[in-house]
């Protein structure tokens, strides 16, 4: 993370060129996203046999996921230079915490439960335009950062938190000179809080957006 920082403070720091220079200015934007569903593991529920073995005794199998669900996002981005921007993102979702019930010991039929989450994701990164080409409208990007995502449970009854990190890419393009649209694809990988148990866990996000610079 050291070096990460110091990398990105090296890269600001360094004079852009005559044709290449611009005011450093903010950027503000708004959009809609899919979050893609997130496996959170197959467990069973066992009690210990009576045999000499001590084997356990299943009762049902479980396997549980979060839903594909939209997600709203803000952003707001300072542009270091003309290639460089950093970047915090807000998104707000609604998804379906789904379990899905299976290998019941009295062969009763499989059923699934399901709850609302309200799932916060707050992260911090930066932005890499692979081109400075003022005569093209787009411009590819990759971008990457890290941040907190955290799930809140129907009624409030349990809040988790867990360390969330993405790496992506996509398109900016221009509208006019301080505004345009933005398209990407990111990877999300979570580890911790209600995917305790489960290591780095993906999630793929496609999002859409406006945005305006001042």
């Amino acid at each position: 993370m050291i070096r990460f920082v110091a990398v990105v403070a090296l890269l600001a720091a360094l004079p852009a060129s005559a044709d290449a220079q611009i005011r450093r200015r903010l950027e503000v934007g708004g959009g809609a996203s899919v979050a893609g569903s997130l496996g959170l593991g197959k467990r069973d529920a066992s009690l210990m046999s009576n045999d000499t073995a001590g084997s356990p005794y299943r009762l049902f199998s479980s396997d549980t996921r979060i839903d594909p669900a939209p997600r709203l996002e803000v952003r707001l981005g300072y542009r270091l230079s003309p290639r460089l921007t950093i970047e915090g993102t807000l998104g707000v979702a609604q998804p379906q915490l789904t379990s899905s019930l299976r290998n019941d010991v009295e062969n009763a039929d499989g059923v699934d439960s399901s709850s609302t989450l309200t799932e916060y994701v707050i992260d911090g990164g930066v932005l890499w335009r692979l081109s400075t080409n003022k005569r093209r409208r787009w411009t590819p990007f990759v971008s990457g950062g890290a941040g907190v995502a955290r799930h809140v449970h129907e009624g409030q009854t349990l809040i988790e938190s867990a360390l969330d990190t993405y790496a992506g890419g996509g398109l900016l393009y221009a509208l006019g000179r301080r505004t345009g649209l933005r398209v990407d694809g990111r990877v999300h990988i979570l580890n911790g809080g209600i995917a305790v148990g489960q290591g780095a866990s993906p999630r793929g996000v496609l999002s859409g957006s406006f945005f305006a610079a001042f």
